[in-house]
């Protein structure tokens, strides 16, 4: 049931439908899923990447980001 307010800036009729964290539904639940899943997989690649890069010496160079898009490119 929505809220009905009367104020100066409104006039009696005006409607505002209350905000529920609960009426996010399935699609937004499916949404946030796989969200979190697409987050927590970069999270791995950019650690697996900051391994690597420090197994390497620990300074980027052409060719450290030639093996990198190499090794990691079908992950990221």
């Amino acid at each position: 049931m929505a809220n009905t307010f009367a104020t100066d800036d409104f006039d009696s009729t005006a409607m505002i439908a209350p905000q529920s964290a609960t009426n996010v539904g399935l699609s937004g639940l499916f949404k946030t899923i796989t969200e979190r899943f697409a987050l927590s997989r970069q999270k791995r690649v950019d650690e697996e990447v900051g391994r690597f890069i420090e197994a390497q010496g620990g300074q980027l160079t052409d060719d450290i980001e030639r093996q990198i898009s190499r090794r990691f490119g079908s992950m990221t």
